[in-house]
């Protein structure tokens, strides 16, 4: 401050060569034209961090100069990190930092939040400590010119104070660290890693109206479905899922029971759990047999009316059986207001009922709590809080908390899921397929013809006039349901398929499903799960899922092409007919262009490599194969940890695990290639299936500094050089990348 010596009995200096000593952080609220000075200055003297809140681009800038070049130019090479511009600053309450121009500063807590824009984390800041609700930290990037969201996914994944993370979002940038599909790279491969450890919840603003933003969103939130990413659709349900989050809430299904002092609650609750897509709590007969002599009434039934007279026991009682019954994954406990009972009781009740089931042992489902009686509604939420309960503000907001809670559990679970190994349904040679493109690209044209398309397809197990079962297929089988796939390369995560009804472009703007290359089966499938297609072809063939898997396994094998060929930047399937035994593929439309990239650069996620498959003869006469890991190969990883010492298991994993869960081999198995890697030896001696006998990985960070590493053998695979060989390979791999 060049005025005063002091600012609110704060020391001021006039330069930063005055600092009597060098800040760890740097907080520049000062022109944009003094920066990049400032920026280098700090860096000279080792400042760590820059937390920018000027603005840098304002109405009086020259729009035809980018500003932010300068200001990392000034930063870089002194390895200072810069925060924004435009950042509202930061946040660790545990330490006692406020670095931020937030007018609330929350108490500490377990939830990290971070946002493009700090004015969209203040109303939430300020609803979290109305309720009591810490966090962790909390960061605004601004701008994002170096600091972004990737980096600090990875720092609050590995925070032990952080149980959940909060992102809010309008688009992904791209800035000086990186261009085109690289920064969405990133920030998947980020977001996917942290979703495996603790939930990462997601709100995107700006989606705006036309058809092409309503396109766009529709790509994003495929995107974060794919990661697990946890999306909510407003502030409000964002508030709700912190709510939720911060008290731990348990849920582990989708059917509710639904128990209240009013009938009409009941069933306006009810009403809104069965447009979410969950379902009330079928009672069993134990269920009803234990409910009859406690609630009013001939026949329990959810949801369950008490009676407006019901108070702390008659609450309690029906409490106790709901919590232990195996046909409910949840209870909502809601009460209107009366002159009769103390809304007080009913608190109290579920408080008892609670601490009694964990008392027990029972963690499988929680209690959801909604009162209406607003001159007491903040002390009685206040109590059920500390009893780790949940309070919502309507019906409505508990149920769609509660729904959003298992969405995000039901999609983690999906994403673990082994796949099946369907390689020899069809076996793809690119070299050929992409002989027709650069044929075609010699002479001029960027339209595929007929004959080329039909060719192309076929090589891909995608018949021109059918696919799938078109073998049983009856000419004359009545037309089901149509379909049309189209391949759009999106601005930001680069190749997406659009699977709509109806046989046109029109057709996809009204009911789309957006997925991103590459698939398998399970994720293929995770991704048509609740929508209206799935529902269709649920109906056209309701008894088996004959036709849903044709649609899920064509769907991986148009995302093979796409991942195969770069050439292709556009591709339309546009009349995909369902009859009631078969898919067929009409009319077909592929676009090229010519490409001096490799044909991974241009994809979001990074597709198997299959440049790294390699294989050896050994002197015994056995086969040795080397590839990347793949999710199929879950069932041997089970069998060979069943094979290892216990030594042996705790050399590798460092603590001694008893046993090898699905959950613990998907992890290993369903693998991002893009930041770690891991090698299997498969041997195959004569007359013998192959079989698993050796795995080596490695794991980097954001950084890409460093890299951990594991290398693990079965005994008949040892003293033959394959620990090292496959630790060479490892090495080989790690630094072209």
């Amino acid at each position: 401050n060049r005025r005063h010596r002091r600012v609110q009995g704060v020391p001021a200096f006039r330069h930063l060569s005055e600092l009597p000593r060098t800040p760890e952080l740097a907080i520049l609220a000062t022109p944009a034209a003094t920066l990049p000075a400032l920026l280098a200055e700090l860096g000279r003297r080792g400042t760590g961090v820059a937390v920018i809140v000027s603005s840098v681009v304002s109405g009086k800038t020259n729009r035809t100069v980018d500003p932010y070049p300068a200001l990392l130019t000034a930063a870089k090479p002194h390895g200072l990190r810069v925060l924004g511009p435009d950042s509202l600053g930061l946040m660790a309450p545990r330490a006692g930092l406020n670095a931020s121009l937030g007018h609330r500063f929350p108490p500490p807590g377990h939830l990290a939040l971070v946002a493009q824009s700090g004015m969209v984390l203040t109303p939430v800041l300020e609803w979290m400590a109305s309720r009591g609700i810490g966090v962790s930290s909390m960061v605004a990037l601004g701008t994002g010119i170096d600091i972004g969201f990737a980096e600090l996914l990875d720092e609050f994944a590995d925070d032990p104070d952080t149980q959940a993370i909060l992102l809010c979002l309008e688009a992904l940038p791209v800035g000086a660290a990186g261009t085109g599909v690289e920064i969405a790279r990133s920030f998947l491969s980020a977001a996917r890693a942290a979703a495996r450890v603790k939930p990462v919840l997601m709100v995107r603003v700006g989606r705006g109206g036309d058809p092409v933003s309503h396109q766009s969103d529709v790509v994003y939130d495929a995107a974060f479905r794919r990661v697990g990413m946890w999306r909510v659709q407003s502030l409000r349900e964002l508030c709700w899922a912190v709510e939720t989050l911060a008290l731990d809430l348990p849920v582990n299904g989708d059917r509710l029971a639904i128990v209240g002092n009013s009938r009409e609650l009941g069933l306006l609750a009810a009403d809104t759990l069965l447009a979410e897509g969950g379902r009330l709590a079928r009672f069993s007969g134990a269920t009803e047999a234990a409910l009859r002599p406690i609630v009013p009434g001939a026949m329990p039934d959810n949801p369950l009316d008490l009676g407006r007279d019901a108070g702390r026991s008659r609450f309690a009682a029906v409490l106790d059986i709901l919590l232990e019954a195996p046909e409910t994954d949840g209870v909502l406990m809601l009460h209107a207001p009366n002159a009769l009972v103390a809304a007080a009781d009913g608190a109290a009740a579920a408080i008892e009922a609670v601490e009694r089931h964990r008392a027990r042992g029972g963690q499988r489902l929680g209690v959801l709590t909604c009162y209406l009686d607003i001159d007491n509604a903040r002390a009685i939420r206040r109590r059920l809080r500390a009893a780790r309960i949940p309070a919502y503000d309507t019906p409505n907001d508990a149920i769609r908390a509660f729904m959003q809670h298992w969405y995000q559990q039901r999609n983690r679970i999906a994403l673990l899921e082994t796949p099946p190994d369907r390689s020899d349904r069809f076996a793809a040679d690119p070299s050929v397929a992409r002989r027709i493109l650069r044929r075609a690209l010699v002479e001029g044209r960027e339209i595929l013809s007929a004959s080329e398309t039909s060719a192309l397809l076929t090589m891909y197990g995608i018949s021109s006039q059918t696919a799938a079962s078109a073998s049983t297929a009856q000419p004359t089988a009545p037309v089901l349901l149509d379909l049309a796939i189209h391949m759009v390369v999106d601005s930001v995560f680069g190749p997406v398929l659009l699977l709509g009804l109806g046989g046109g472009a029109a057709a996809l703007s009204d009911e789309v499903v957006a997925v991103l290359p590459p698939l398998d089966p399970v994720l293929a499938r995770a991704a048509l799960a609740h929508t209206r297609i799935h529902r269709l072809l649920q109906n056209v063939d309701p008894d088996q899922d004959g036709l849903l898997d044709d649609v899920v396994l064509l769907l991986v094998k148009v995302a093979r092409l796409i991942v195969d060929l770069a050439e292709i930047v556009e591709l339309a399937l546009n009349l995909i007919v369902v009859t009631a035994t078969h898919l067929a593929v009409g009319t077909a439309r592929v676009r090229i262009a010519t490409v001096t990239t490799p044909a991974h650069d241009r994809l979001a996620i990074w597709p198997y490599p299959r440049e790294l498959e390699e294989t050896l003869s050994l002197p015994d006469g056995s086969t040795l194969w080397i590839r990347p890991v793949r999710p199929e190969d879950e069932p041997g990883f089970i069998a060979g940890f069943a094979q290892l010492s216990r030594e042996e298991v705790r050399m590798r994993f460092m603590y001694v695990v008893k046993e090898l869960t699905h959950a613990d081999a998907a992890r290993l198995t369903r693998i991002d290639y893009d930041r770690e890697m891991a090698l299997v030896a498969l041997r195959q001696r004569v007359g013998q299936a192959p079989g698993l006998c050796g795995v080596a990985r490695f794991g980097h960070g954001f950084d890409r500094a460093r890299a951990e590493f594991a290398i693990v053998l079965l005994r008949d695979a040892t003293g033959i050089g394959l620990g090292s060989l496959l630790l060479r390979r490892l090495i080989d791999h790690a630094r072209r990348q």
